[in-house]
């Protein structure tokens, strides 16, 4: 795998992306890709090699996505927001699989244990 040097996109993102995490290769993907998450509300994916848009982007946040992870497995994702929900989706089409509610409290970070299972 080789990482775009300085390669910039331009509109990959309608506002500041905040975070970023790597996803890894799958069965039914033998590549990793990379994960952006922004202020505009939505996390994208992107092929590493040629910062090419790797899947439609995952939208339910109600303002900026600020922590990524991805499960060890390479399915599934998860997206913190500053709207205090943490959303768990399908890494390939998007989709949202999970929803945990976190208020009042502010999430602003969150990890796979590394050796769970995906169901």
């Amino acid at each position: 795998m080789k990482l775009a040097g300085l390669k910039s996109v331009d509109g990959a993102h309608d506002e500041s992306i905040w975070a970023a995490a790597w996803v890894p290769a799958a069965d039914h993907r033998p590549t990793a890709l990379l994960l952006t998450g922004a202020l505009d509300e939505t996390v994208r994916l992107w092929s590493p090699d040629d910062l090419a848009s790797a899947a439609p982007p995952a939208r339910g946040h109600a303002l900026g996505v600020v922590s990524l992870s991805a499960h060890p497995a390479g399915a599934i994702a998860a997206a913190v927001s500053l709207d205090s929900y943490v959303r768990v989706f399908d890494v390939d089409s998007g989709a949202s699989v999970a929803t945990l509610e976190a208020p009042p409290s502010e999430v602003w970070g969150i990890q796979f244990h590394p050796k769970v299972a995906a169901r």
